[in-house]
């Protein structure tokens, strides 16, 4: 599905602008450090969307490059990166994004820890359409985010282009879930609550009503627009004012082809983990503040746990995921 004009032209308004805050200072600091490889950066997650961030709480950035040579290289020639540059690089092309971890000082002398998801922009505007290989990208971009640089009309345009794709094909993997009769608000807690289930994710599953809750002045707006044209290309019907519905029920065929992609894409998130190991500077302490901060448990691992965690934690994690909504 294309992006579609009245679309794009409501994402548009809403993450293009201005940046403001401690997310642009970072943004500006990706880009300096970057030496000029880095397209756009683009703000997402809990900090954007305000969903219940805490004082360890991370900002969360897509930071796309024309290059990962050139970017890792910059990046170690800035003393922001500690791992050799080809290295990473290497681990980006197959299957990307990289996760990476920078940690920068803000003008006011405070620190700030930015999350970085890596990837070129080829790949970026694959993973935002149809030709995607999985649901990393569209999980998270199709929420509230923000373009906090782009040093090139031309890249902010097609960075606006994949957001705008991001939000349209929503309907394509939400469908079958979608209630007979739905409004604007039902449709995207549909959304979040099917994108949540799709991965591995340490928060339990009411974080899908935090996330509608504090993001719903920019989901409301922006997919009642979808919605509206939707209706206007036949795929819907609006049955009164303000409440839809599918014109033609998905299939079984469809029913099946999606579950394959959610676990196709589950399959390919856990092979990442095996790189951020590498990529990420110390992995191990972020995770445990992430599940603590989700969880309110207080974990402490084993001296075996902390030496050999890719060996010994799998047990730990599996229980984790298994009780992590109780």
């Amino acid at each position: 599905m294309a992006p579609l004009d009245a679309l794009r032209e409501a994402v548009r308004q809403r993450v293009c602008g201005t940046p403001r805050g401690d997310a642009a200072e970072l943004a500006a600091g990706l880009c300096q450090r970057g030496g000029g490889s880095v397209a756009a950066v683009v703000f997402f997650g809990s900090r954007k969307s305000r969903a219940s961030p805490d004082a360890w709480s991370a900002y969360d950035f897509f930071v796309i490059v024309r290059g990962y040579g050139p970017f890792y290289a910059s990046l170690r020639a800035h003393g922001a990166l500690r791992r050799p540059a080809w290295l990473v690089a290497a681990l980006n092309a197959p299957l990307p994004p990289n996760q990476i971890g920078i940690t920068m000082t803000l003008p006011d002398g405070r620190g700030a820890r930015a999350k970085c998801a890596v990837v070129s922009l080829s790949a970026f505007l694959r993973e935002t359409s149809r030709r995607r290989h999985d649901h990393f990208f569209l999980g998270r971009l199709c929420q509230q985010t923000e373009i906090a640089a782009a040093p090139e009309q031309a890249a902010r345009e097609e960075v606006v282009d994949a957001l705008a794709g991001a939000h349209a094909l929503t309907y394509e993997w939400a469908r079958p879930w979608l209630p007979a009769r739905f409004d604007v608000e039902e449709y995207c807690r549909t959304m979040l609550r099917v994108s949540f289930a799709a991965e591995f994710r340490p928060e339990s599953s009411d974080r899908t009503r935090a996330l509608f809750e504090a993001q719903q002045d920019y989901l409301r707006p922006v997919y009642g627009v979808l919605l509206r044209e939707l209706c206007a290309s036949g795929a819907l019907r609006e049955v009164e004012p303000g409440v839809f519905a599918v014109a033609e029920p998905a299939g079984r065929l469809e029913r099946l082809r999606l579950a394959f992609y959610f676990k196709w894409s589950k399959v390919r998130a856990t092979a990442r983990w095996a790189k951020y190991v590498v990529t990420f500077d110390d992995w191990l302490e972020f995770i445990l503040r992430k599940v603590r901060r989700h969880s309110g448990q207080d974990i402490e691992l084993t001296p075996r746990e902390r030496r050999l965690p890719l060996l010994f934690l799998w047990p730990r994690v599996f229980r984790y995921f298994r009780h992590k909504d109780r």
